[in-house]
């Protein structure tokens, strides 16, 4: 076995006081030793060994098959460890109070990389096929309701003494409907005096002058007045985990988000808020309802256009999952809103206290542009617990904890290959 040893940068050493250096193995392939340094060495190994789909048993050869290279640098970023190994890059980064405020001023991680919500503007609803008009003009009974145009009466008994009269409803074309005229597919109605009548994609005010000024070329000075009484035309729906999921019919009142939501019944107890989503045209924005409606977030309250979708996702398949020496392994929904990893580890028990080395706690997270970051927080003491209270987990975080008195990384390895490969550090997952 040839062996040549470099060492590393200096500031990797000033984290922990000891030395790193790495060697060549085999005919190519290259790992990296740590003096002092264990924890981070033993997680970026398992990290590297996560892609190959190999089993490592403890031992003092870790068995990097030739011809997969493996190399380890110093990135630019102080206290970040960088592993490249086919095309994937692995970044290990120590937790610390500077650390946590980065992560927490970044935006959470959208469904199409960020995209921003539509601006919401004012908008005046516009007739189109399928809604129906009422045409009242003043004056002129013979004009008015045309589901009634024949204006015929019938009697209509009440108690043993009293009778009412009451219209009866008579067939007056295709346009017509009991309770006003129906826009035709073609965006037209029929008015008596004034014939085929184009309206959609007019407002209100508009087909009223036109109306108007047509009728006046035979009733004298028409007072006439148009009303939309059923809204057909326009839609939006809302999917996933209400209580009511369906279409919405738009009116002339501006319909929001929240309007939406409530219109379908609320959300119920197994909504992702956090990871609702707005379909507008094909285009899918990310939609915080939770800062919506935990946090005021008015700027998540969108002005809805007509075929918007929006959609609730359950939170069955929001996880985190916490291995190693704890007192419970769990595969845990997360709650709504912030969870954090010092919630992850006492709801799994706390760490164990006969075999958990609470230097070593790491976060798995999958990485933009085929790259894992795994996060190291030192838990040693509880102030550095507190710290890890700020450290928000994200869905399908892998949530590990070593074993005490391990300098190698071989146990790392053999604890979390078989379980992180199969989620999403495969090779698969970054295709």
């Amino acid at each position: 076995m040839k062996i040549n040893v470099r060492m590393c940068p200096p500031h990797f050493n000033s984290a922990h006081g000891g030395k790193t250096s790495v060697a060549d193995v085999g005919e190519g392939g290259r790992f990296i030793v740590s003096h002092g340094y264990a924890g981070t060495v033993g997680v970026l190994a398992a990290m590297v060994s996560l892609l190959s789909g190999c089993a490592l048993a403890p031992g003092s050869y870790m068995g990097v098959p030739p011809g997969n290279a493996v190399e380890g640098q110093a990135s630019g970023e102080q206290g970040v460890t960088e592993l490249v190994r086919d095309g994937v890059t692995y970044r290990l980064h120590l937790l610390d109070g500077e650390m946590v405020a980065r992560l927490s001023s970044q935006p959470a991680a959208g469904v199409q990389g960020g995209l921003r919500l539509p601006a919401a503007a004012a908008v005046t609803y516009r007739v189109r096929s399928g809604d129906v008009l009422r045409v009242v003009v003043w004056d002129r009974p013979e004009l008015n309701n045309p589901g009634f145009s024949s204006l015929g009466t019938s009697i209509v008994s009440v108690g043993a003494t009293e009778s009412t009269n009451s219209p009866i409803a008579s067939a007056g074309g295709g346009s017509l409907d009991p309770i006003g005229r129906v826009v035709q597919p073609d965006g037209s109605i029929y008015f008596p005096y004034v014939g085929k009548v184009k309206v959609a994609g007019q407002t209100i005010d508009a087909i009223r002058r036109d109306l108007t000024m047509r009728l006046d070329k035979v009733v004298s000075n028409p007072q006439l007045d148009v009303s939309i009484v059923s809204y057909r035309s326009q839609k939006v729906y809302v999917s996933g985990a209400v209580r009511a999921p369906g279409s919405i019919a738009l009116t002339d009142t501006p319909e929001m988000v929240a309007d939406a939501i409530s219109g379908a019944g609320g959300y119920n107890d197994a909504a992702d808020l956090e990871g609702a989503t707005l379909n507008r045209a094909g285009t899918v924005y990310p939609l915080d309802l939770y800062a919506l409606f935990y946090g005021g977030d008015l700027s998540q309250n969108v002005l809805l256009k007509d075929g918007d979708v929006v959609n609730v996702p359950d939170r069955r398949y929001k996880k985190v999952f916490v291995l190693g020496e704890v007192a419970k392994p769990v595969s845990q929904i997360m709650p709504k809103g912030r969870f954090s990893l010092s919630e992850a580890l006492a709801d799994a028990g706390g760490l164990n206290q006969l075999s958990a080395n609470a230097a070593q706690v790491y976060v798995f997270r999958k990485g933009a542009d085929k790259s894992v970051d795994v996060f190291q927080l030192d838990a040693t003491s509880p102030g550095m617990l507190v710290l890890g209270d700020q450290f928000s987990l994200q869905s399908r975080d892998v949530v590990f904890v070593d074993a005490a008195h391990v300098t190698r990384f071989y146990r790392v390895v053999s604890q979390i290959l078989p379980f992180a490969s199969s989620l999403y550090l495969g090779a698969e997952a970054f295709k």
